[in-house]
């Protein structure tokens, strides 16, 4: 089965009411099938009953662990920003874990990187009157090692099922996404001015409040005016 196939299973599932919490590139075409013929397998054993309005599913091989990292850094050469580490207990879904800053100091984590060292090598290349030298790689075949000192905390990143937007969390603070907000209304200049910015660490954020009130209010507003 090839990417159309993969594309037809999540039009069709997404029109059968499936919520799906993580983005579309996150499931296999192989996964989009077993929720497909699960769904199927629900309905029929249900003797006719109605599906539940929304599910929601994630990769089959997603770990669930409620153990969450306690170095900052620790998987940023593993994992990409748009990768789930696990599911917690809760449902949420962690992309990075909080890792507070000690209230005292303490060593910080390292990182042992190893690398082929080639060497470098220059290179001159004579053009008539023109002549230009480069550094390039070189053909040596050492082992060279580098130590990283990680951060001394991190924002934690989650999504709620329930919610629309992945949200940053440190020290009790929480707001949602920056840039999800941003796209969910089409860019900066036309998210409602009553939501309000917030810092959730070191990161720009928008109020979960505000944002939920405002969305609310707009989808208020629509159902009014389609009754009208």
């Amino acid at each position: 089965m090839g990417q159309a196939d993969k594309a037809a299973l999540w039009r069709e599932l997404k029109e059968a009411g499936v919520e799906f919490p993580l983005h579309y590139r996150e499931y296999t075409t192989d996964e989009l099938l077993a929720i497909r013929n699960k769904l199927v397998a629900e309905n029929d054993a249900g003797d006719g009953e109605a599906a539940p309005e929304s599910r929601h599913y994630l990769p089959q091989d997603l770990p669930r662990s409620d153990e969450a990292d306690e170095l900052a850094g620790l998987r940023q050469n593993t994992h990409s920003a748009d990768e789930p580490i696990r599911v917690d207990s809760n449902g949420l879904i962690w992309y990075q874990d909080e890792v507070r800053k000690a209230a005292f100091a303490k060593p910080r984590g390292r990182r042992l990187l190893k690398y082929r060292n080639t060497g470098t090598k220059s290179v001159t290349v004579k053009s008539g009157d023109y002549t230009e030298t480069f550094e390039m790689p070189g053909e040596g075949r050492g082992i060279s090692e580098a130590r990283i000192t990680l951060p001394s905390h991190q924002e934690g990143i989650y999504r709620d099922p329930k919610l629309p937007f992945r949200i940053y969390v440190y020290n009790d603070r929480r707001g949602f996404d920056f840039f999800e907000v941003q796209a969910f209304y089409g860019g900066e200049d036309l998210v409602p001015i009553e939501i309000k910015r917030v810092y959730v660490g070191s990161i720009l954020c928008y109020d979960i409040r505000t944002t939920i009130r405002a969305i609310q209010s707009e989808y208020r507003e629509r159902v009014l005016q389609k009754g009208n």
